[in-house]
């Protein structure tokens, strides 16, 4: 056999071709550059709220998030898998209803017409849709087990401070606007001296927007209503419930406050947080397992960054 010629042939035809694959492998798919108009919305989202611009380290960010959507929205067009989905055929009978908003044409018809179109490349909302499902389909098919109560309670021991719980006030106010705090100390002689209720004290004063009763309020969400004075002042007061307090100062005049009921701030236990440590570790391990997913698979395209 080894004397035939056809053999040899053969032989040397396969070995070049094992070494040619070695040599001149067949090329990547391409990845990128990043599409230049979503970079440039990003960066003027951005901006919107932070003044300073974009750092060169978050616009790498940037074009990662760029590289990594386009990555995914690919996949999800390889697997077909803009035929799947309600939402991404009511979105093309929904562009082209408004191409032609004459056309009678079906429903199927106008989904038809899309696709001929290619409109799914093209709209952006049907590509974030793409890159949502193809996220998902990642996570349904990595295995991703449930968090251990030994996780949970290390993750809650890490961010101890995390659960700490503001103090939180309950009261209700007797309101007198900046013309009118000099009414004040004969207002709390009044209620003091008569032992006037908190709802009949409030008719003494003026009118107040925001309301008279206030539940379980942090010092955060009274400043949002009141001002960081009249924050502050509570905050630094010793409160018993069933007492007044004041005057206590805000943007709108000074106050009269009612202490209904006071609860010192405390650290949660962790049988009160364990179901959102866990459900934070679930969802930490979903993403990781999309970053993963990502990772291994730009190993496959030959990235272009710019």
């Amino acid at each position: 056999m080894l004397r035939k010629p056809w053999l040899h042939f053969l032989l040397l035809g396969l070995m070049l071709f094992v070494v040619g694959q070695r040599l001149f492998p067949e090329p990547k798919p391409v990845l990128g550059p990043p599409n230049p108009e979503r970079l440039s919305a990003m960066v003027e989202n951005y901006t919107r709220f932070a003044p300073d611009g974009v750092s060169p380290a978050l616009f790498e960010r940037f074009v990662d998030t760029e590289l990594r959507d386009e990555l995914l929205f690919r996949e999800a067009l390889n697997r077909d898998l803009q035929y799947r989905d309600a939402a991404v055929e009511q979105r093309i009978i929904r562009n082209m209803r408004f191409l032609d908003t004459d056309t009678a044409a079906s429903d199927r018809e106008l989904i038809e017409q899309g696709y001929a179109l290619r409109l799914h490349l093209t709209d952006e909302v049907i590509r974030r849709r793409l890159v949502q499902i193809m996220e998902r389909l990642i996570v349904a098919t990595r295995p991703n087990p449930e968090p251990s109560a030994e996780e949970i309670a290390t993750r809650y021991q890490q961010e101890l401070e995390s659960w700490r719980e503001p103090a939180r006030y309950t009261f209700r106010h007797v309101f007198l606007s900046t013309d009118r705090v000099a009414e004040m100390p004969a207002l709390m002689e009044q209620v003091n001296t008569e032992k006037v209720s908190p709802d009949a004290a409030r008719l003494l004063g003026a009118p107040f927007l925001s309301g008279y009763a206030f539940r379980r309020q942090s010092p955060e969400q009274m400043t949002r209503v009141f001002g960081a004075e009249f924050a502050e002042q509570v905050s630094a007061t010793e409160v018993q419930a069933g007492t007044w307090i004041g005057p206590v100062s805000s943007v709108f005049g000074q106050h009269y406050v009612y202490i209904e009921a006071f609860e010192p701030s405390r650290t949660l236990e962790l049988d009160e947080v364990s179901v959102r440590i866990e459900r934070d570790l679930v969802r930490e391990g979903e993403e990781q397992a999309v970053v993963d997913w990502v990772e291994g698979a730009m190993a496959g395209y030959e990235v272009r960054r710019s």
